[in-house]
């Protein structure tokens, strides 16, 4: 049935050039990315609003996801009533809170894949051991971090991230979409005529 058939790579408009690695950790901002799912804003929230509460010199910058807005997730959580001077609302464009931060905590969202290739350190929040992950750099071992409570968040925070490993987690997501490529898709609406 599929002798004949053509099969092409369109691409995605996500894929990202390659960014130059000039990284500073002097940043002291985390992005705090969650996916487009309440309890999951909540949970990245509420993570980032304990440690910024004890440590006034490491600023955050909250995002979410473009299908939900704050006032819509303020309503199931009271991580809102009393925001500290250090975490800031995010009102940018995801390349420009990027450039804002040297780090990012997050769980399921591909926003990650965004700020390796920029050069932030992936800091990935696992609620507990048993939990199956739903890490989008999963297969990534070095050069990411792991954490389970604001202990292990301080230390992710304050460890370096070598330059090999930095490139390496750019190498992955240079790979993880491809780029778009509109030749082929007009390519395949002839075909379709």
């Amino acid at each position: 049935m599929f002798d004949t058939s053509i099969i092409s790579c369109l691409g995605s408009p996500k894929y990202m050039d390659r960014k130059s690695l000039i990284v500073s950790d002097s940043h002291q901002c985390c992005l705090v990315a969650p996916q487009g799912i309440i309890s999951e804003c909540i949970s990245l929230f509420e993570l980032s609003l304990a440690y910024a509460e004890k440590n006034m010199d490491q600023k955050f910058i909250w995002r979410l996801h473009p299908f939900l807005s704050f006032n819509k997730v303020r309503k199931y959580s009271k991580v809102f009533n009393k925001i500290p001077e250090n975490i800031f609302i995010s009102q940018e464009g995801l390349n420009d809170d990027i450039q804002r931060c040297d780090s990012i905590l997050y769980r399921g969202s591909t926003v990650v894949i965004n700020a390796i290739n920029a050069g932030l350190k992936p800091i990935y929040y696992k609620q507990s051991i048993d939990e199956l992950s739903i890490d989008p750099i999963h297969g990534i071992v070095s050069g990411k971090f792991i954490v389970y409570n604001t202990l292990d968040f301080h230390s992710a925070l304050h460890k370096k991230v070598a330059m090999q490993e930095r490139l390496e987690l750019q190498d992955f997501a240079q790979d993880y979409y491809t780029p778009l490529n509109v030749q082929n898709f007009f390519k395949f609406m002839k075909v379709c005529e």
